[in-house]
């Protein structure tokens, strides 16, 4: 039964071998000209370090110069992500191992993808890395100056997880109802916790008369989000992976591989990330103890809203976007829930 991805049309043998042969050449014309200025030692490294700058550039952005130059990209077999280091060495290496034999061995590895009958003319290395190589369109390519938007932008078909078929997102799924500032309901949020501290709140109400409502900063840098005091409102994340966190609402979470905070209130959450598909701060959860925002921070994979009938809803950079109950998130390959919980840590 022939099948194709998803997210793009695989390659033609006759382009993958264009644009293996374009990579090749670039490879032997440097190493070429080192030897010959200098010594066949530097020209085994300059060869050396060219393998090297083509394996990086297929693990990050899914793309060699031949890739490029034919409009290709090689993708996750699943889904439309670039393929990590691993896979990408996988793939690699198997070319090299097959141009030990005569050298036109690695053009055999290239070709062997006419021999896959699935339909989607996967070569012997892409199958052993997990990998797939499409034609990416003219249009996408120029809208991303290093091309990894074809790969990670789900304008088409969601990513989609371990054990999941894709999940096909409309046209107009990106549109959603975005909500007023993020400061405007925290404050109707911390008058009721005022209970919690009344030599804090009522004190200044009782000797200047101001309302219990105005009483508490809305973001004060001497009281963190994160208290851990009992009888809060909490939130708890749940990955797909068993990573989870406990916070204290209401807060503003930026998550990613390594996030930085946006204000000084921030909470701070690391999501696994072997393959390094998740930008450093990848997106921001705003939640005033009721209802909670999202926002893409211009990540490079991309974020989306899965909803409870499937339906997929990539998140716009920037965009300050509601996020429903039951609602769950994706960043790059990993997902999460949220649940509120009333009461102290579980």
């Amino acid at each position: 039964m022939t099948q194709s991805p998803p997210f793009g049309v695989p390659a033609t043998v006759g382009v993958r071998i264009g644009a293996f042969s374009v990579d090749a050449a670039l490879v032997v014309i440097a190493a070429g000209a080192a030897s010959l200025l200098a010594s066949p030692v530097l020209g085994a490294a300059v060869a050396a370090e060219a393998l090297l700058g083509l394996w990086i550039l297929q693990a990050r952005l899914g793309f060699g110069p031949g890739a490029l130059l034919f409009g290709l990209r090689t993708s996750r077999a699943e889904a439309p992500l670039v393929p990590g280091a691993g896979r990408a060495f996988v793939r690699g290496s198997l070319v090299l191992l097959g141009g030990l034999v005569l050298v036109a061995g690695a053009w055999v590895v290239v070709a062997s993808a006419g021999f896959d009958r699935s339909g989607l003319r996967r070569s012997w290395a892409d199958r052993a890395a997990g990998t797939v190589l499409v034609a990416a369109p003219r249009d996408r390519q120029d809208q991303d100056a290093d091309g990894s938007f074809a790969l990670a932008e789900p304008t088409v078909h969601a990513r989609s997880s371990a054990g999941r078929e894709p999940l096909r997102v409309s046209a107009a799924a990106a549109a959603l109802p975005t909500a007023p500032a993020w400061d405007t309901p925290l404050l109707a949020v911390d008058a009721p916790a005022a209970t919690d501290a009344p030599a804090a709140v009522d004190a200044p109400a009782a000797a200047g008369g101001r309302t219990p409502a105005a009483a508490p900063p809305a973001r004060a840098a001497e009281e963190p989000v994160v208290t851990g005091a009992v009888g809060r409102a909490q939130l708890l994340v749940v990955f797909d992976t068993g990573q989870r966190a406990q916070v204290d609402l209401p807060a503003a979470v930026n998550f990613g591989r390594a996030p930085v905070a946006t204000e000084p209130a921030d909470v701070l959450i690391a999501v696994d990330d072997p393959d390094r598909l998740i930008s450093k701060t990848h997106l921001r959860l705003e939640h005033d103890g009721e209802t909670a925002w999202v926002i893409d921070a211009g990540s490079t994979n991309g974020s989306e809203l899965i909803d409870d009938d499937g339906a997929v809803h990539p998140l716009q950079p920037g965009a300050r976007t509601l996020l429903e109950d039951g609602t769950r998130v994706r960043l790059s390959e990993r997902v999460f829930t949220l649940s509120r919980l009333i009461g102290g840590p579980v």
